[in-house]
């Protein structure tokens, strides 16, 4: 016959069922982390904003620590403590990978070749955010969705080449453009399709009577247990209630979370409507990393080589048709037109527009706090990658050097920031598209992935030493 013990061992068994796993997973990481001392999870956000400046090379200039922005990014200037502003690079891979162009600049966050299926601007591999919430997905660190991508504007709205973000070899992800749709699709798989808050409480309530199911054998191992035992047990059963109760309570209150209401819906991929687009997303995204829904986001601001458009308000001027066929006061058609007043103009509302953007997440992340009581950019890692690159000397529309890239948040201490990097794309073309796969590198060692020492087919070894204390 069984011992009080083992029937009870027995029983615990029955909560190897994958729904009960999937609830207390949270809770386990935080019981592990309680035990080293509280400490938020790490979070990674990956930005994409198609073509590229053209006519400037990067954000800032100066030495390491005294340096000024460039006018077209200088939103950016208010976070200097917080970020690495980075020129002179290269598109992730290049000199290394058979691409060049929008076939080069679309790889950015997958460093491989392009080609794939016959199509030259197909992504041949999987892009980090996958290959980062794959990883913490398999290892109980992922949240309830492993990564998310959104972005302003999919392929299909822009008419573009390809999504910047992809699954596997020729599989690019099309992005959510809509905030009210991501909303929906993130918090009901939270609190089931349709749910009101009364029925978000009963979802809630029933999978603590789990927790309380779970708590009972706690109480009843105590009596089979030695001394020395009980006590442990105890107090890894008081953990796990306290650490339920405060897993729980901010989703219910929303306090901690933010808003739990959708947007409105609207015509969002109008860019008459970006602004506000943008600002929603931004709100989104810093509810989803407070809520610990996912620890991975991937934007697009658009999509490869990218039609992209701004809001009429800017006064982009109307682009005359370019060799590549577009016109219009949209982003692609002005990188092909020679160097001219309107030109200028186009190039910088682009850029300051997009460094607006970026620049007002940083200030959503410095002001929300996570569970912990900690902003969210205190473990949160931002990169801002552009497709393309610019140079004041050179007409080519496909540059491929000469690419900005901006880091932001210190990852718990991990990057030293407020500082300026030039890379070498002008020297060493090559290297400076090594430099950009180990920037790559960095992140998803960052993200507790430290195995990993190489991105897609670079042959970049080992992460950017130059991010790092």
């Amino acid at each position: 016959m069984k011992s009080r013990l083992q029937r009870l061992l027995s029983r615990r068994a029955l909560l190897g069922n994958t729904a009960l796993l999937a609830l207390l997973a949270p809770v386990a990481r935080q019981l592990k982390a309680h035990a080293a001392g509280p400490q938020s999870p790490r979070r990674v956000i990956l930005i994409f904003s198609p073509n590229g400046p053209m006519r400037a090379t990067g954000p800032a200039s100066g030495t390491e620590t005294d340096f000024t922005f460039h006018d077209w990014w200088q939103p950016l200037a208010r976070h200097k403590a917080e970020g690495i502003f980075m020129s002179h690079m290269a598109s992730t891979g290049a000199g290394k990978l058979t691409a060049n162009g929008h076939a080069l600049g679309g790889q950015t966050y997958g460093g491989y070749d392009a080609g794939a299926n016959g199509d030259q601007y197909a992504q041949n591999g999987e892009t980090i955010d996958q290959v980062i919430g794959k990883r913490l997905e398999q290892e109980g660190r992922a949240g309830m969705v492993r990564s998310l991508v959104w972005g302003n504007v999919a392929n299909s709205q822009s008419g573009g080449t390809g999504d910047a973000f992809c699954a596997s070899p020729g599989r690019n992800i099309t992005p959510e453009s809509s905030p009210t749709a991501a909303w929906a699709q993130l918090f009901t798989s939270f609190i089931g399709p349709g749910a009101t808050p009364t029925e978000s409480l009963a979802v809630v309530t029933r999978d603590r009577s789990a927790l309380d199911f779970v708590i009972d054998d706690c109480e009843a191992l105590k009596t089979a247990l030695g001394s020395e035992g009980v006590a442990l047990l105890d107090d890894h059963c008081t953990t796990l209630r306290t650490l339920e109760k405060n897993l729980t309570a901010p989703m219910l209150s929303g306090r901690a979370c933010g808003r739990r209401t959708p947007p409105p819906d609207r015509d969002w991929p109008n860019p008459e409507n970006r602004d506000l687009q943008t600002a929603t997303f931004n709100d989104l995204i810093a509810i989803t990393l407070a809520c610990e829904l996912s620890h991975v986001i991937a934007f697009q601001i658009g999509s490869q080589a990218a039609r992209n458009k701004v809001a009429a308000k800017y006064g982009v001027p109307k682009s005359p048709k370019a060799d590549s066929g577009d016109s219009g006061p949209a982003h692609h058609p002005w990188t092909h037109q020679p160097t001219s007043p309107e030109k200028m103009l186009a190039m910088r509302i682009f850029t300051t527009t997009y460094s607006r953007q970026v620049a007002a997440l940083i200030d959503k992340l410095k002001s929300t706090n996570d569970a912990l009581g900690k902003p969210l950019l205190d473990s949160t890692a931002v990169l801002w990658l552009s497709e393309l690159g610019g140079d004041e000397k050179s007409e080519d529309p496909h540059i491929t050097k000469s690419v900005p890239a901006v880091l932001f948040g210190n990852g718990q201490g991990t990057f030293k920031t407020g500082r300026y990097l030039r890379g070498p794309s002008e020297s060493d073309y090559a290297e400076a598209g090594r430099q950009n796969a180990q920037l790559l590198v960095s992140l998803i060692q960052y993200m507790g992935l430290s195995d990993v020492n190489t991105v897609g087919v670079t042959g970049a070894s080992g992460p950017l030493a130059s991010l790092y204390a």
